[in-house]
């Protein structure tokens, strides 16, 4: 028989789907979310309040953000400390998005040479990456993180976690290497032991919530109770009909002006699923916030400042109609 004050804390995760800067909107959110726990227990620490943090994509740079640790001055370790808080995070959005992708001064060239090559120069992200998390290792984050990628060689998903010697940048810029955007990110464990050929973590998993589950039931056994809160990047409500598709080819299911219809229904039947599975699992308070698109763009790469405006109205929508929920879990993360 188990007594009620022998029962265990729950374990809380954070989950950040992908989403490329679209991963703008869960930013804002948990920004909020900090706020909200700084103004409750006087730590606004987000690593501090989660067990397990799990990210694809874009939701893996954001992830990573929040676990880096600081580095102490004059010194080759690091501190317990984060080196950002959630507001630089928003800001690297904000002001890094141009060097990850780059404006097109003929979109439609652009468009032409994705067909047949990568999109864009993966070596300004890498400069970002490199510029955000130097030498840290996956070994030196704050709390438990999980990252999904897709692995070419053995031709499985991938999920690195801070058990693995890896590189914190190599890790984020093979799990952001979305095909036809980036080309495929080849990297090795800082042991050599490991070489994996990355392409994004969407191709296995776009809403990592049920891996960082999996990882949590492994982790702490005897656990009886979880909390996951899980942070989409905008869903649309447009859908196909049987009319409009009928008559589709191969060019018309993967055109990416076309919103790349296989890559997102694939993305949106993952999501479902394991919104679903998490749902519906005992010992599971499981929160899910997703706002729907509906004039911001669904592109991963419309970085036009009148898109960064709507995605900001958007995040600023569903933060207020979740508002209670998340000071809820504000008090819920801290007790």
């Amino acid at each position: 028989m188990k007594f009620p004050w022998f029962r265990q804390k729950p374990i809380k995760i954070l989950s950040i789907d992908g989403g490329g800067i679209r991963g703008y909107i869960p930013a804002l959110v948990l920004e909020k979310l900090s706020a909200l726990l700084n103004h409750d227990s006087g730590n606004s620490d987000l690593f501090t309040a989660f067990d397990i943090i799990a990210g694809t994509s874009s939701g893996s740079l954001t992830a990573l953000g929040i676990a880096a640790p600081d580095k102490k001055m004059g010194d080759e370790g690091y501190t317990d400390k984060p080196r950002y808080s959630m507001t630089e995070i928003v800001n690297i959005y904000e002001t890094c998005r141009t060097d990850i992708f780059p404006e097109r001064a003929l979109e439609h060239l652009g468009m032409v040479k994705q067909a047949f090559h990568e999109k864009y120069d993966s070596s300004g992200f890498e400069k970002v990456l490199d510029g955000l998390f130097r030498e840290r290792s996956m070994k030196d984050c704050l709390t438990n993180v999980l990252i999904a990628s897709f692995d070419i060689l053995s031709d499985k998903p991938v999920i690195i976690s801070n058990d693995d010697d890896f590189y914190m940048k190599d890790v984020a810029r093979g799990s952001s290497a979305a095909p036809t955007f980036f080309e495929p990110a080849l990297i090795e464990s800082i042991s050599k032991g490991k070489k994996y050929c990355m392409i994004d973590g969407a191709m296995a998993a776009n809403n990592p919530a049920m891996f960082a589950y999996i990882k949590a039931r492994i982790k702490y056994p005897k656990a009886d109770k979880f909390i996951i809160l899980s942070l989409g990047t905008g869903q649309s409500m447009e859908f196909y009909n049987y009319e409009q598709i009928k008559n589709w080819g191969f060019v018309e299911w993967i055109l990416p002006s076309n919103g790349t219809p296989v890559y997102s229904i694939m993305s949106r039947a993952q999501e479902g699923c394991v919104n679903m599975q998490l749902s519906n699992i005992p010992g599971v308070e499981f929160y899910r916030i997703n706002p729907v698109l509906e004039g911001e763009s669904l592109e991963i790469d419309n970085i036009s400042f009148k898109n960064m405006k709507k995605l900001k109205t958007a995040a600023e929508k569903v933060i207020e109609e979740n508002l209670n929920l998340l000071k809820k879990l504000a008090r819920d993360l801290t007790s």
